[in-house]
């Protein structure tokens, strides 16, 4: 399945948020994603997690990359506002 044709950006980045709702709160694939685009560093002042290898496996590598890929064809700006959506509705 060709995850780009067939979701939009956001519903890319929630499967992987929502997916990470199965793990420690700040040591998950969601927030290893924050830390590898810089979000979380510009938000937060600080990366989040302190070791990944933690949290990921095969299926989470596969999300993650999904996610990273969106960088293609979208800027900065639309990928963190997606991510600023997610927070806003989780809370």
């Amino acid at each position: 399945m060709d995850i780009k044709e067939t979701t939009t950006p956001k519903e890319t980045i929630k499967r992987l948020f929502e997916w990470s709702h199965n793990y420690e709160s700040g040591n998950n694939p969601y927030c290893v994603y924050l830390d590898l685009i810089g979000y979380s560093e510009s938000y937060y002042g600080e990366t989040i997690v302190k070791n990944p290898s933690e949290c990921l496996g095969y299926l989470e590598f596969t999300m993650l990359a999904e996610c990273l890929n969106l960088f293609e064809n979208n800027g900065y700006e639309i990928i963190y506002n997606i991510i600023d959506e997610l927070t806003q509705e989780e809370e």
